[in-house]
């Protein structure tokens, strides 16, 4: 089995107008967009808003991006607006985190994954590996493990990818509005919230407004 690693960057804070973060989701209803709002305490919104600090834009891999959420992503295009896509629903089909990150490359942008899902052995997702550390996050025994040999073999084209993506935007190329991560993320109970962590360390890296 295997686990995700949660990159080393700062404890989350809540993304309020207190902190002096503003955050917005956007998405179709199946991708759990009520859930993600309580976890990230995002309010849910239908228009653009050039006052935010990041949008987070959530889909089902289930069931595909609709077109609204593709309008309201590239709305922010010329806002050079920070952008987070979650992806939920890849335990519930066929189609899995990997198909999810295949259409919004072709729909939305060219999404960058600094995780991969990882089975337990009766096939459920249960853990992340990061592609920059080759660290693994076991979200159901909270351990992070070192990646084991046929790991790393295994996801070889996708890490020389991504950290292809992450040099070509430079370090502060998420803040810039030009590296959108695509995130898998699960959320069963309070117990297992699968890349919850991952999702609110990235807004916790954004500085604050004014």
């Amino acid at each position: 089995m295997t686990g995700v690693q949660t990159c080393a960057l700062p404890i989350c804070r809540l993304y309020t107008v207190e902190t002096g973060k503003k955050c917005a989701l956007y998405g179709h209803p199946s991708a759990a967009t009520t859930a993600l709002s309580r976890a990230l305490e995002a309010p849910i919104a239908q228009e653009i808003d050039s006052e935010i600090s990041c949008a987070i834009f959530a889909v089902n891999a289930s069931s595909g991006i609709d077109e609204k959420t593709i309008q309201l992503w590239h709305e922010f295009d010329d806002l050079l607006m920070p952008r987070i896509l979650i992806v939920t629903g890849f335990n519930e089909g066929l189609q899995d985190f990997d198909d999810a990150v295949l259409l919004a490359k072709r729909v939305l942008d060219d999404v960058a994954t600094p995780y991969l899902v990882l089975h337990d052995e009766d096939g459920s997702p249960c853990a992340l590996i990061n592609l920059e550390d080759l660290k693994i996050n076991n979200y159901r025994t909270s351990q992070v493990t070192e990646a084991e040999p046929e790991h790393v073999e295994l996801i070889s084209e996708f890490r020389t990818e991504y950290l292809a993506q992450l040099e070509a935007a430079g370090p502060n190329g998420f803040a810039a509005g030009i590296f959108f991560p695509a995130i898998p993320v699960l959320i069963n109970d309070f117990e297992f919230q699968l890349g919850i962590d991952i999702v609110k360390r990235y807004l916790d890296s954004l500085p604050s407004i004014g």
